[in-house]
């Protein structure tokens, strides 16, 4: 064998050699680039998946901002029904008839009178009103009832205001209709503001 075969033997393996790795190597990037194209399938599914929770976590917090929105908006119509209705209903009240306000106030006095030692504080106008026949005829039904003392009838609410102030023991009871009216109020606009937001 001479110089020359031995130069294309060498030639030929260097070349099988090449051959080979070349083989090798595509082989190699072949799989690197399927490993490359699963990784980044992958990751394009996480991304995608990240985003609609994303989405999916941002149209939850509007809808929510919108039904706190739509609450509030009705909140504040029902509020403001609720003092319409109040208002027209304190109007009622104080343009009830004589007849129907001493009415009003008899059913009121027996119901709260309960050891007949009572002050009912009243407005001058009132007191007017309840002189006489009025007293005689609450005297009658609280003396039914077992509740007739020394009930006293004084003027000191101020002018125009309606209804009365007990005053027993030391205590003050305020059946003023102002009074009546703020306390119902409130209680509705708790209930109110319960059934929505609950």
């Amino acid at each position: 064998m001479g110089l020359e075969e031995i130069i294309r033997e060498i030639e030929k393996r260097a070349n099988k050699d090449v051959e080979e790795i070349k083989k090798q190597l595509q082989e190699e990037r072949k799989k690197i680039l399927e490993r490359a194209e699963e990784e980044a399938l992958r990751v394009s599914k996480e991304i995608v998946k990240r985003l609609e929770k994303e989405a999916q976590s941002m149209k939850r917090g509007r809808i929510i901002r919108v039904r706190v929105e739509e609450k509030k908006k009705l909140l504040a119509l029902k509020r403001k029904l609720l003092a319409e209705s109040f208002k027209q209903a304190e109007e009622e009240v104080r343009s009830l008839s004589k007849q129907e306000y001493m009415s009003l106030m008899k059913y009121l006095l027996v119901s709260s009178i309960d050891s007949g030692n009572e002050e009912i504080v009243v407005s001058v106008q009132d007191e007017e009103w309840m002189k006489g026949d009025f007293l005689k005829e609450l005297r009658k039904s609280l003396e039914k009832k077992g509740r007739w003392k020394e009930v006293r009838l004084t003027a000191g609410l101020r002018e125009g205001e309606r209804g009365f102030i007990l005053k027993k023991e030391g205590v003050h009871l305020n059946y003023t209709f102002s009074n009546l009216f703020l306390l119902l109020r409130e209680d509705l606009e708790i209930e109110v503001a319960d059934s929505l937001l609950g």
